[in-house]
């Protein structure tokens, strides 16, 4: 069976794999609603039910960080201020605490935020603050540009940001390479859509070996910080390719024993649980026998384990067909 091998020091006493005894069925990079997302859909309550309706056991919220620079607001956000995201986020943390209590009992509501790499003077120190601001459970370490540039908005976008940085294949070097700074400065629980810089090449699209190299710096920084690679939905979802990683860099984390979990990457309620079996299906063809998760014991949380036979949503378990 697959080992994550010795904790590391860091955190170990809520990194270390505790091993599940019975069914689960969780997600922990998604959440995401038009309520404080502007490229998402619906009311965060709405997701939450969707969440417990689809028979999750474990659910986490993971809004996107503020960004602090009005030329790194997303399209959609014209017309705001970075003040105007701050206020959003606190809002948007006020939300999930109110629903975490609420749905105690039902369902386990984990709260955190995904990073950005932003701004690009101090980010770490702004992300380091960001998460000492509220009682967070825990963080999605995600890369979403290079330099000033998005390289997943749109291709236009993603074009500019390869001619920037001296072609693609610089640009995913370095996409990797600041993922990996990211893990290590911010060690992460959850490290997001690790290839991401592939969001518009075909299906079928492999990467060079020298670009597999710069990738498995962040499979190293991963496992050194007792970090989880989520296995993204998001490319299944919306059809345009494999899970997040893809077959090649999901079998060089299993070789390298580093620890995997699901991602919905949902953004709004009608993408609650869609694609997480195709995630399933990429991780066992990876070579996995389990998947770890992070959910509370005793007051703290931490990192667990469970077989690949035992994660699936709670309504199968009940003899009720599972809705993906």
């Amino acid at each position: 069976m697959f080992s994550r091998g010795e904790p590391p020091k860091f955190e170990a006493a809520v990194r270390a794999p505790i091993y599940a005894s019975a069914m689960v069925w969780f997600s922990y990079h998604g959440g995401h609603s038009g309520e404080f997302c502007g490229h998402a859909k619906g009311q965060l309550r709405s997701v939450v039910e969707a969440a417990l309706g689809a028979g999750f056991t474990t659910y986490g919220l993971s809004e996107h960080a503020p960004r602090y620079q009005l030329e790194h607001l997303y399209p959609e956000e014209r017309g705001l201020a970075p003040a105007d995201l701050e206020d959003k986020f606190r809002r948007y943390v006020e939300s999930a605490l109110e629903l975490r209590r609420e749905f105690e009992g039902r369902l386990e509501l984990l709260i955190g935020f995904e990073t950005e790499a932003l701004p690009l003077a101090d980010w770490p120190d702004k992300m380091r603050a960001l998460r000492r601001s509220a009682p967070f459970d825990y963080i999605v370490g995600s890369v979403h540009s290079i330099g000033d540039t998005w390289i997943d908005l749109n291709i236009e976008t993603s074009e500019r940001a390869a001619r920037d940085n001296g072609g693609w294949e610089a640009l995913r070097c370095a996409y990797f390479d600041r993922l990996a700074e990211l893990v290590q400065a911010l060690r992460p629980e959850i490290v997001g859509h690790v290839d991401l810089i592939r969001r518009f090449e075909p299906p079928d699209f492999r990467f060079t070996e020298h670009a597999l190299h710069h990738a498995e710096r962040v499979l190293e920084a991963a496992r050194d910080s007792g970090s989880a690679l989520e296995v993204n939905a998001a490319p299944v979802r919306r059809g345009f390719g494999p899970v997040y990683p893809g077959p090649q860099v999901l079998a060089r984390a299993c070789e390298m024993e580093v620890a995997v979990t699901l991602g919905d990457d949902s953004h709004g309620p009608d993408g609650v649980g869609v694609g997480l079996d195709a995630c399933l299906e990429a991780i066992a063809r990876a070579g996995y026998r389990e998947v770890h998760y992070l959910t509370r014991r005793e007051g703290q949380v931490v990192l667990a384990s469970a077989p690949l036979c035992d994660v699936h949503p709670q309504r199968a378990q009940e003899g009720e067909k599972p809705g993906r």
